[in-house]
């Protein structure tokens, strides 16, 4: 039978670290797309030779690495130029992840791999994947959190979260939603019932040994 590909994902300041965290802790193998788009801009990979013609010498730093606050605060504003960074990483990133996780499905099929990617709908990734998990909070609390976490003003805010599609249009679009607008224990509690039910569905899906 074909593994199934688990996919988490949220916005900007749902909390979806938080609980990929949990995710890991009860024993999930994860695959971070943001760890990954570090990996594949390290100085002398494709993708950095890419970059440094695509936006010349003032993005990099005098060691060579890509300046990634100076890069995500200029393409707030120059959607030409996110497209632009998009096409260099975007390949990159999911070759790379979809190749780690045919090795690890290799290496252990009994353990749950969850893809953490956080632009899952706007990348239009969604349907590569047999199970979608949206960490959620209502859009108020949403700006609330990144306006405190970044030091944002209001209008700030907005033009970040205009980067990405609304949060409940996500919501619809997913097949489980962990609500993350309380505190942590209610958060984990959700966690954990998720885990029960993936590794039911895991264990219920291998093929059984003949006897």
């Amino acid at each position: 039978m074909k593994p199934r590909r688990i996919a988490l994902t949220g916005s900007i300041a749902t909390g979806k670290s938080t609980v990929a965290r949990l995710f890991c802790e009860l024993g999930a193998a994860l695959l971070d797309a943001d760890a990954v788009a570090r990996d594949v801009v390290n100085p002398g990979t494709p993708c950095w030779h890419k970059l440094r013609e695509l936006l010349g010498k003032e993005f990099f730093d005098s060691n060579g690495q890509l300046n990634r606050r100076l890069l995500r605060n200029r393409i707030i504003f120059d959607p030409s130029l996110r497209l632009r960074v998009n096409s260099i990483l975007h390949p990159a990133i999911l070759e790379t992840m979809d190749r780690q996780w045919r090795e690890w499905q290799e290496t252990d099929p009994h353990r749950l791999i969850i893809f953490d990617i956080p632009l899952l709908f706007e990348l239009h990734l969604d349907d590569r994947f047999d199970t979608v998990i949206l960490v959620y909070v209502p859009e108020r609390v949403q700006m609330e959190r990144l306006m405190t976490r970044d030091g944002l003003s209001r209008a700030e805010a907005e033009k970040t979260l205009s980067m990405q599609h609304p949060i409940d249009s996500k919501r619809s679009r997913s097949h489980i939603i962990i609500d993350n607008s309380q505190d942590l224990e209610h958060t984990s509690a959700q966690v954990k019932a998720v885990w029960k039910l993936l590794n039911d569905q895991l264990e219920t899906e291998m093929p059984r040994e003949s006897e």
